[in-house]
């Protein structure tokens, strides 16, 4: 049906859309504030979106959506960046996919503290999100293979 590049392209952006809207809904639905940091990211990174093109009005849930697919999908390129590297380790390839969502949401905490860190003199925020950030990066490292 498919080819079979395209096979893994597929199941990584499910999966690394998956994880994306879970970590939305761990933010909206669990008080756990460390559990919320990722989903955050999200909100936060689609509220930058929102700002820098315009109010979505009436049509602010689809574009959310949008942007959860697109997460999803740079995640995926991200697994297919480091697929080479998986595949000599012999990782299951949901794994993958989990490596590159989790590097999509370690790059945006990466941005928002960066941002903090330009626009304001606040250093909590930074070093929680910063740490956050190169904690989840490490994370995709070890889960895409790369000990």
């Amino acid at each position: 049906m498919f080819p079979e590049r395209r096979v893994p392209f597929v199941r990584d952006a499910v999966v690394a859309t998956a994880v994306v809207t879970g970590s939305y809904a761990l933010a909206s639905n669990v008080e756990f504030a460390p559990l919320q940091i990722p989903g955050y990211l999200v909100i936060v990174g689609f509220g930058v979106l929102e700002a820098a093109f315009g109010f979505a009005g009436d049509y602010s849930e689809v574009l959310f959506a949008a942007y959860l697919i697109g997460l999803g999908l740079a995640g995926a390129v991200a697994a297919a960046a480091v697929r080479s590297r998986a595949d000599e380790t012999g990782a299951p390839g949901w794994q993958t996919g989990l490596a590159g969502a989790l590097a999509v949401l370690g790059s945006l905490s990466l941005l928002f503290a960066l941002a903090v860190l330009v626009g304001t003199s606040q250093w909590e925020p930074v070093l929680i999100t910063g740490a956050f950030g190169l904690g989840t990066l490490a994370l995709a490292g070890w889960l895409a293979g790369a000990r």
